[in-house]
């Protein structure tokens, strides 16, 4: 029991300190005399192939961990392979695959791991060759295309796994292209024929669908350029000299090539620099590319880690490919050279983090989007945004959305950063954009504007122009300067701006026009009131104007009638009130409403009313 318990721990930890040292680099490179492995950040991880004189090109098997390269030396070999090992002390397996035959001169080598398939081009005897690699023994080598009978030079092949092409350049630089065709050899196609000397190496980028070479230009020039598969769209990424590029490699961000003139490997953003049929031959400071690597002897071949088992999972083109792969290689069986391997091989599932697959032939992961690493144990997003969250993208990658102060791929700057020139005060509006308060004499959006520059050079003109317009608020500036000294006075003219002048002498209520059109508005208002007013008069109907008149007399008796006492003309008096209404405090028509009413008709006799009015008002008095 004890054994058993110590065997299983002395197992889990060989697979946690003797992990594979090749399931870490990123990038590998075939120099004169080995391969030389880096990780992501260029540094060195290990060698192998030293028994080898003229390495050249080189062939990456990302599903099974295996190196595919030609030596052009080598008596009897001309293609082999390099098996990753399963430990770290474990020797570095290498076996021939490809016979070598009398002049050749294999200048690129291309793997398809949906179909295991093997290509590489012959520059000498102008063909292009595949073989499987699951029949190296029972099949010969076939050929895929023959380019003999025509002018056609293959050197740098590629493959898109994807699409199932595979593309090629011809470097005759009497009739230089870039050609591809269908993995079954039919077909073929030109893409790019022109503004082509010597194109060496290409690439399928399948995270962008976009083809990536390199051309040895005429003289001492030299181009990487880009166009979308089929061949449109093309775009220079680097324009320069005194180089001779001659294989690549892309990543998420950046393209690297070899280069033979200054045996090193240079490195660029994948962004264009300019259009193929631009003629502009300033190359902007910051699309220079740089070195990241320089060697003893000349670095031929270069391949990258791609992760795309991970990243194009999801990829539309993709997809289907890569689960085809997954699936073949999850559901092989599990071969084992001894029985320590395959304890090891029982140990998968928990060696495997974050839900990764593990491989049993190449002892590698296949990782779930969005980790990394050996064992799938680091997340894409550990570490990734400085100043903002992290997410993963559609294809895989980890993106950051930033903080309302910072920006850049990882939220890395400040935008106030380096913003403002000449001391301005940035500050961050409510838009998240930086705005600029500028000091002293200097103005713009980044305070770039130099005022009393500015203004000297017209101020100086002015005295020699008098017609040239002065921007505003030079007049202070230019004062300033011609007051400094009599050769000053002579240098510079001091502007006058009549035009503002002129403006703030006009007195506004003081201008005759102004008082002309008040005072006709105000007559024309008055006019219309008094012509108003006489039409209401005119059409207004007159009230009726009403008397009532009383007689008084003195010692009257309560039984007499004007009937049997008629009185006395000495005894009595009678007393006329003219509109008794009008004298009504409470203004109460003493009248009837409907009697009034017709008097205001036009059709009634305004005297009949008069009189019947009268008549009832006295009738009352009885």
């Amino acid at each position: 029991m004890e054994e058993t318990m110590k065997r299983n721990i002395l197992i889990w930890l060989t697979l946690l300190t003797v992990q594979t040292v090749f399931g870490m680099w990123d990038f590998a490179i075939t120099a004169k005399s080995k391969i030389v492995f880096y990780d992501e950040d260029w540094r060195e991880i290990t060698t192998s192939a030293h028994q080898f004189d003229q390495l050249s090109a080189i062939a990456f098997d990302e599903t099974e961990e295996v190196i595919y390269f030609n030596d052009r030396l080598h008596n009897n070999g001309s293609i082999f392979s390099l098996k990753i090992p399963l430990r770290y002390h474990d020797p570095h397996i290498i076996e021939q695959l490809i016979q070598r035959t009398q002049n050749e001169t294999i200048t690129s080598i291309a793997y398809d791991p949906l179909n295991r398939n093997i290509f590489w081009a012959d520059q000498r005897k102008r063909k292009i060759y595949f073989i499987s690699i699951d029949a190296l023994k029972n099949e010969p080598v076939k050929v895929l295309l023959d380019f003999i009978g025509e002018e056609t030079i293959p050197d740098g092949i590629a493959i898109d796994i994807c699409r199932r092409r595979l593309y090629w350049t011809n470097s005759n630089f009497k009739n230089a292209s870039i050609e591809r065709v269908d993995l079954s050899g039919d077909d073929r196609e030109i893409i790019v024929k022109t503004d082509l000397y010597l194109p060496h190496g290409i690439i399928v980028d399948q995270l962008s669908d976009r083809i990536y070479w390199v051309v040895d230009q005429q003289g001492m020039h030299y181009t990487v350029e880009s166009a979308n598969l089929d061949g449109s769209d093309r775009h220079i990424i680097v324009k320069g000299l005194d180089s001779t590029p001659l294989n690549l490699a892309v990543t998420k961000d950046l393209i690297f090539w070899t280069d033979h003139r200054h045996n090193a490997v240079w490195a660029h953003v994948k962004r264009p620099y300019l259009k193929a049929n631009q003629t502009q031959e300033h190359i902007d400071e910051v699309a220079q590319p740089r070195v990241v690597l320089k060697f003893s002897d000349q670095p031929t071949g270069i391949v990258a880690r791609t992760r795309f088992m991970t990243t194009l999972v999801n990829d539309r083109h993709c997809s289907v490919v890569v689960t085809k792969i997954k699936h073949r290689l999850l559901n092989r069986s599990q071969l084992s050279e001894n029985k320590a391997l395959a304890d090891e091989n029982k140990m998968e599932q928990p060696y495997c983090l974050n839900g990764g697959g593990y491989i049993a032939q190449s002892g590698i992961c296949i990782c779930e989007i969005g980790y990394k690493g050996a064992r799938c144990e680091i997340s894409e997003c550990h570490n990734y945004c400085v100043h903002g969250t992290c997410t993963m993208s559609s294809v895989s990658f980890p993106k950051c959305n930033c903080q309302r102060d910072f920006h850049g791929d990882r939220c890395e700057s400040h935008k106030c950063s380096g913003f403002c020139f000449n001391d301005g005060i940035c500050k961050i509006g409510n838009n998240g954009e930086p705005t600029c308060e500028c000091v002293n004499d200097f103005g713009g959006e980044r305070c770039e504007q130099n005022s009393t520059e500015i203004c000297s050079l017209f101020c100086r003109l002015l005295k020699h122009e008098p017609d040239v317009n002065v921007p505003f608020g030079c007049h202070d500036i230019c004062k300033e300067l011609a007051s400094e000294s009599e050769e000053a006075a002579r240098l510079y003219a001091i502007p006058t701006y009549r035009h503002l002048e002129m403006c703030e002498n006009q007195v506004t209520w003081t201008n005759p026009l102004i008082i002309v059109l008040v005072a006709g508005v105000v007559s024309c208002l008055s006019l219309i009131l008094l012509i108003v007013h006489g039409v209401r008069r005119f059409y207004k109907p007159a009230r009726p104007r009403i008397k009532k008149t009383f007689v008084v007399r003195k010692q009257a008796v309560a039984t007499d009638t004007p009937l049997t006492n008629r009185p006395i003309a000495t005894e009595q008096c009678e007393i006329t009130i003219e509109n008794c209404c009008n004298m009504n405090y409470c203004d109460t028509p003493c009248f009837d409403p409907k009697l009034v009413q017709q008097t205001l008709s036009r059709d009634a006799n305004a005297k009949e009313d008069k009189k019947f009015l009268i008549h009832n008002m006295e009738d009352d008095l009885y």
